[in-house]
C-alpha cells in the first residue's frame, strides 16, 4: 500500500485497514507454523504495511483527529445463589487438620 493512499484515508478507514492487516498477519503466521506458507517474504510485507498504518494513525492523532473508539459494555456480574444449597457442599479435598484426624 502506498503512503499517499494512507494519507487520504480517514481515521475509521485506517482502523479497518489496521484490523484487516492484523488478521492477514495472523493468517500468515498460522500458515508458516503449519508449513503451508510458500513465500516467507509476505510476512515482512504485511508487517511493513502495519507499521505504515500505525504511523499514519499516530500522525493524525497528533494533528488533532480523534479516533472513533467503540466503548464495550462492562461484563455482566455472575449471579450468586442464595439459600442453604451452598453450605451443603462437601468439604474440599486437601490437608486435614489435627482436629479432623482425631475424629
Amino acid at each position: 500500500m502506498k503512503t499517499k493512499d494512507l494519507h487520504a484515508m480517514t481515521m475509521p478507514d485506517l482502523q479497518k485497514q489496521l484490523k484487516t492487516s492484523r488478521q492477514e498477519l495472523f493468517n500468515l503466521r498460522f500458515q508458516m507454523a503449519t508449513g503451508q506458507l510458500a513465500n516467507h517474504r509476505q510476512i515482512r510485507s504485511v508487517r511493513h504495511t502495519l507499521a505504515q498504518i500505525l504511523t499514519e494513525m499516530h500522525e493524525k492523532e497528533d494533528a488533532g483527529v480523534q479516533p472513533e473508539v467503540e466503548v464495550a459494555a462492562p461484563p455482566a456480574k455472575p449471579r450468586r445463589s442464595t439459600g442453604t444449597a451452598a453450605s451443603a457442599e462437601p468439604p474440599k479435598a486437601g490437608r486435614r487438620t489435627k482436629k479432623e484426624t482425631a475424629e
